[in-house]
């Protein structure tokens, strides 16, 4: 926060930030994406006689983004979304199950605009967010696309339903999962824009060293009371101990 009481302007400064031109929310229910697995996670699956999902994630989404021909300034954005599942898979012998992991693949396609940029953009130095056959080091620049910049904010998928088909004939046993999904998707160009500058980002608070022994710093940690009582379904998600039964074949 500014260190200004008073909050007097001082100036008009020109930054340059990434404006969002056009977003969409989703909300989408992925039914029966089928899991692929290790060699040695499809062996647990193919002797399992019934699985469980305890959590999924998305661990990587990947975009292509594409101007809509004809319709200047609007562009395609394909969005792929990598899952993760945590699956917990018993055996008929066996009440402990054994953890694996698979994963599974969807692609949401969204047209939004996206503005049209005529110029090139060229910045010095090392970019992180460029393909790495864009990226010279030294003196030389980077030359960058015009396309605007996709982006997705993603909340915590929710496991709907499970299916599960054993391992029949020599065919490997196989297992799809229906997944909630809620999402916002943007496009977004960078833009130099006038702002009013009233002072210096000062720090309020001076840096402190903690010197407390591990007991000290253990006394001031508050009591996990929530910890110790079952929690409303509400709290639940992918930390919880609420599993989804599949179908028994």
């Amino acid at each position: 926060m500014p260190n200004n009481q008073n909050n007097n302007f001082k100036e008009a400064v020109c930054l340059e930030a990434m404006r969002v031109f056009d977003s969409c929310s989703s909300q989408d229910c992925l039914e029966d994406l089928e899991l692929t697995f290790d060699a040695d996670a499809q062996q647990t699956i193919d002797s399992a006689s019934y699985v469980k999902t305890k959590c999924i994630e998305v661990t990587q989404a990947d975009f292509t983004v594409t101007p809509v021909a004809f319709n200047r300034g609007f562009f395609t954005v394909d969005c792929t979304y990598t899952f993760q599942a945590e699956i917990d898979a018993y055996n008929a012998d066996s009440t402990a199950p054994t953890v694996v992991y698979g994963e599974t693949t969807f692609t949401k396609t969204v047209i939004l605009y996206g503005s049209d940029a005529g110029t090139k953009r060229f910045s010095s130095g090392f970019d992180p967010a460029q393909p790495a056959e864009a990226q010279v080091s030294g003196c030389a620049a980077c030359c960058t696309s015009t396309l605007p910049t996709a982006t997705v904010n993603i909340a915590q998928p929710m496991c709907l339903s499970v299916n599960f088909t054993p391992a029949v004939g020599g065919q490997n046993a196989q297992v799809s999962i229906t997944i909630g999904i809620f999402s916002i998707i943007q496009l977004s160009r960078p833009v130099s824009m006038l702002m009013p500058s009233y002072d210096y980002c000062i720090p309020g608070k001076e840096c402190k060293t903690n010197d407390d022994t591990p007991c000290e710093m253990f006394s001031k940690i508050s009591f996990p009371t929530n910890e110790f009582f079952p929690q409303g379904i509400e709290n639940s998600g992918c930390n919880s101990n609420q599993n989804i039964d599949v179908n028994q074949v």
